[in-house]
C-alpha cells in the first residue's frame, strides 16, 4: 500500500467520524425515515455520506495526484449524478413496482417512475464516462454496460444490514488483485476508510444506505474496473453481471442465502 493510499484511507475515515453522526442526526430530525426488513424505522439515505466524503478526499487527492485529474473529475461526476438520482428514488420512489423489468414495463405504458429514471440516467452516465476510457465501439459498449450492470448490482443485494457493502468489500478486494494497474486504488481505498466507520452503524440497524448509497457503491466498482482492468477481465465480470441479473429476475437471493449455512453466516456476521 502506498502512502496516497494511506493518506486518502485516513482522510476518509476522520471525516466519516465526524460527518456520520451528524448527518444521521440530522436524517432523524427531518423524519427522513422508513421502514426496514424488521419493520423498524430508521433513517435512510445515509449514503449521501458516501458522495460528501468522496467528493472532499479525492479533491484532497488531487494535490498528490495531479496526473489523475480526469479520472477523479469524472467519477466524482458519475457518482454525484447518480447519488441524486438514487436519493430521488428514496424518497419519492414507487415502492410498488420492483425490478428492472418492472420499471421499463410501466415506462412503455407512459409511466416514468423514479427507478426507471434511475437506470436511464445511470446508462447515460456509463455511456457518457466510457466514451473517455475506450478506444472504440467495442469497447464502448463493454465498458457501458459494465459500469450501468454494476451500478444496479449492489442494490439487488441492498435488502438486509451489511449485505450490500460486504459484496462491495468482496468484489473490490478482487479486483485489487485483477486489475493491470494500481494507480486508481486511491478511490476504493477512500471508500475503505467511509465504510470502517460506517458499516458497524448499517450491520446494527441503525440507519439504511438507500439506494444514494447502493448506487454510489456500485458505480465506484464499475467505473474502477473501466480503468484499472484489461478487455478480457472486463468481459469476463461482465458475463457474471448479465448473468447474476437475468437470475435476479426469476429467483430469490435471500433465499438462497438463507439457504447455504456459509452463505447465511457471512449474511449475519456482525449484525
Amino acid at each position: 500500500m502506498n502512502y496516497i493510499n494511506l493518506i486518502v484511507f485516513g482522510i476518509s475515515l476522520i471525516l466519516s467520524y465526524i460527518a456520520s453522526p451528524m448527518l444521521l442526526d440530522m436524517f432523524k430530525s427531518s423524519g427522513t425515515t422508513k421502514l426496514n426488513y424488521r419493520k423498524e424505522n430508521i433513517p435512510i439515505s445515509m449514503g449521501l455520506l458516501f458522495v460528501l466524503i468522496q467528493f472532499i478526499s479525492l479533491s484532497i487527492i488531487l494535490i498528490f495526484r495531479e496526473n489523475s485529474l480526469e479520472y477523479i473529475i469524472l467519477y466524482l461526476f458519475a457518482i454525484t449524478l447518480m447519488g441524486l438520482t438514487g436519493l430521488l428514488d428514496d424518497l419519492t420512489g414507487d415502492e410498488g413496482i420492483k425490478g428492472f423489468k418492472g420499471h421499463i414495463k410501466a415506462f412503455f405504458k407512459g409511466k416514468l417512475t423514479t427507478g426507471g429514471l434511475k437506470a436511464g440516467i445511470g446508462f447515460l452516465i456509463s455511456l457518457f464516462v466510457s466514451t473517455f476510457i475506450s478506444d472504440n465501439l467495442i469497447q464502448i459498449v463493454i465498458n457501458t454496460l459494465l459500469i450501468a450492470l454494476f451500478t444496479n448490482l449492489i442494490n439487488l443485494f441492498d435488502l438486509r444490514p451489511g449485505r450490500a457493502l460486504k459484496l462491495f468489500i468482496l468484489i473490490s478486494i478482487i479486483m485489487l488483485f485483477s486489475n493491470e494497474t494500481n494507480e486508481y486504488n486511491f478511490v476504493l481505498y477512500s471508500f475503505y476508510g467511509i465504510l470502517f466507520i460506517y458499516l458497524p452503524m448499517d450491520l446494527k440497524g441503525m440507519a439504511m444506505m438507500g439506494d444514494i448509497g447502493s448506487n454510489v457503491l456500485g458505480m465506484t466498482l464499475g467505473i474502477y474496473c473501466g480503468f484499472t482492468h484489461s478487455i478480457i477481465m472486463k468481459s469476463i465480470y461482465l458475463l457474471i453481471l448479465i448473468i447474476i441479473h437475468i437470475m435476479a429476475e426469476k429467483i430469490s437471493f435471500t433465499k438462497i442465502i438463507e439457504n447455504n449455512k456459509i452463505l447465511n453466516f457471512i449474511d449475519k456476521l456482525g449484525r
